[in-house]
């Protein structure tokens, strides 16, 4: 006997969603739901934090300086 051939050849994993701390939710709620939106465009690659943190870039760019400083980079340009 011959083993049955599979019906689909999509990945068998299951797409998690991002999950935020209360925090951020209380704290940020709009920039929270945008960096949930963007997590859940990029795929299942992202996480929380960086997902949070392009958000919060693109709603308050002013902030560069504090970001890049928690992330310990250093600002190049």
């Amino acid at each position: 006997m011959s083993d049955p051939e599979p019906t689909s050849s999509r990945p068998t994993t299951v797409p998690t969603r991002v999950r935020f701390s209360a925090e951020r939710w209380i704290l940020a709620p709009r920039t929270t739901w945008q960096a949930r939106r963007i997590a859940a465009d990029f795929g299942p690659g992202m996480d929380a934090g960086t997902a949070w943190t392009m958000a919060r870039m693109q709603r308050h760019p002013d902030e560069y300086a504090y970001v890049i400083n928690q992330l310990g980079g250093n600002r190049t340009s």
